[in-house]
């Protein structure tokens, strides 16, 4: 079979395919083709990880769930390998339940994940009070502890009306006024006396103070809905009574609402987040996916016989890295674009690709400035090392070394001027990086430093094009949930791939030829 033809029917075969599960997407399973149809939805995952050195030792895992998690519409589900899994629900509310008799020895991981509209309000306002109104219940300080307690409370106190505005006055003194000398003296006292870490130093003196003020109050844990965080400790809330409602606040914000901060409530009533029995080195780690479709299509996707070609099937802590990963092929094809049909040239591949998605993640002129500043320093170097005489080998590797100790001398000078956003210089890949300066550096020697400049600017000038490309939304969409449309990418880079005529930016050196 000649090779054209095998080329036709192989781009045939994936134009057909990868349209073809796109289209029974849409049709049949109602995901919709462009961004913002439909509802959006969250997807919240707890990754429960653990270490079990004793074969012999069962393990019983529990983790508090949130009260969404009994709401027959919204979706939930386990993940767990060799563990038996159930939900307990009882007074102090809804709990999953992991248990082996004989679990491996070694690391394990189990995950729940509960998906909810994206105006989803449960678990963020008040809960009312069942039964007798809870007693609030001293914490039992005495001396000057307990005289800067009751300042702090008598302050608060003049000037609010009721336990909500009590709550914000005092927050706001324990947090802005860390300088005062009753809020200096109780924070010294929690810390050396009662041994509270400082991340939990808040909501201890705090509910402890609440207490005294007559409030009950008991911690809470919440999740903030930022897909950008990645994966994320549980938030520290305070969960207080007005009398009538258990209400939920962010003591590190008390003037902000929960919804302005985009909090979700995970567990409330003071109940633990986690606990492991037959466990060692347990944490629980949050990871959030904003699903730019609707619940139901998610359902219908999830349950779909297709599910297997999305990404929608992993881990949430996995989508949040495949999020980039299925854009490299879209970068790949500008990069085949540019070079062979507009012919701008480039140092490689990969290169103009990896540094387009460093730039998703840092500011774009920013990032255009460091990457000119580590090259150019690099170069520098590089020319010193030149004159050793080493091999290829050893010296890219001595490059390596200069870009890593570059990026570290900029991360620090940034910090001390308090520039954090150059911070973000570690999401460039070093050894691209190391290569571009090795790549820039022969055709220097060899070919003159017009052409090494102008192939840079040519790579840089990619990479903003292809930043630019994998920037928009609606492409965004495409790759995480109509993923086989890769096939019908993949089949115009095969054409391209046979395209032998003259580049857009040579046809002014044969115009001659077209006049005669």
């Amino acid at each position: 079979m000649p090779s054209q033809l095998r080329l036709i029917l192989a781009v045939l075969m994936l134009c057909v395919l990868g349209m073809g599960l796109a289209v029974y997407k849409n049709r049949s399973l109602g995901v919709p083709l462009w961004v913002g149809t439909k509802a959006s939805s969250w997807l919240v995952e707890a990754k429960v990880s653990f270490f079990h050195d004793e074969e012999a030792t069962p393990v019983t895992v529990k983790l508090a769930l949130p009260a969404a998690a009994a709401d027959e519409s919204i979706g939930q589900e386990a993940g767990s390998l060799g563990f038996g899994y159930t939900t307990e629900s009882g007074l102090s509310g809804l709990k999953a339940v992991w248990s082996a008799r004989q679990p491996s020895e070694g690391s394990h991981a189990l995950y729940y994940r509960v998906r909810f509209p994206e105006r989803f309000k449960t678990g963020r306002g008040g809960e009312e009070v069942k039964g007798s109104s809870p007693v609030a219940h001293s914490p039992g300080l005495s001396g000057p502890p307990e005289k800067a307690a009751q300042g702090l409370i008598e302050k608060s106190r003049s000037v609010s009306a009721d336990a909500d505005t009590f709550f914000t006055h005092l927050f706001l003194q324990l947090v802005k006024d860390k300088s005062a000398q009753e809020v200096l003296l109780l924070r010294r006292h929690y810390q050396n006396v009662e041994k509270v870490s400082e991340e939990n130093l808040l909501i201890v003196m705090g509910i402890d103070l609440l207490q005294m003020a007559g409030i009950p109050a008991r911690p809470a844990h919440g999740v903030r809905l930022d897909a950008n965080v990645g994966a994320q400790q549980a938030l520290s809330l305070i969960e207080y009574c007005d009398g009538a409602t258990w209400k939920v606040k962010n003591p590190a914000q008390p003037n902000v609402s929960l919804r302005s901060e985009n909090i979700f409530v995970w567990n409330r009533g003071g109940v633990p987040l986690l606990d492991v029995i037959g466990g060692e080195n347990s944490k629980v780690t949050f990871t959030v996916v904003k699903d730019m479709i609707s619940l139901d299509h998610m359902n219908s996707l999830r349950d779909s016989p297709f599910l297997a070609s999305t990404i929608l099937a992993l881990p949430v802590s996995e989508r949040a890295v495949f999020r980039y990963v299925v854009l490299i092929p879209l970068g790949a094809f500008v990069v085949v674009i540019l070079r062979n049909i507009v012919g701008i040239p480039t140092l490689g591949t990969f290169m103009p690709v990896l540094l387009a998605l460093a730039f998703l993640e840092m500011d774009l002129g920013l990032g255009i400035v460091m990457f000119a500043v580590i090259v150019a320093v690099g170069l520098y170097f590089r020319f010193l090392l030149s004159s050793m005489n080493l091999l290829v080998v050893p010296r890219v590797a001595a490059c390596v070394v200069i870009v890593t100790m570059l990026m570290l001398l900029m991360s620090l000078i940034s910090w001390r001027l308090g520039v954090r956003d150059v911070l973000q210089i570690t999401l460039f890949p070093m050894i691209i990086i190391a290569w571009t300066i090795e790549r820039m550096s022969l055709i220097w020697e060899e070919e003159g430093k017009r052409n090494a400049i102008m192939q840079v600017g040519g790579s840089v000038f990619v990479a903003v094009v292809a930043y630019l490309v994998m920037k928009v939304p609606q492409i965004q969409y495409w790759a995480q949930y109509f993923p086989e449309l890769l096939l019908v990418l993949l089949a115009a880079i095969l054409l391209i791939g046979r395209y032998t005529g003259y580049r857009l930016s040579e046809l002014h050196r044969f115009r001659n030829f077209s006049e005669s």
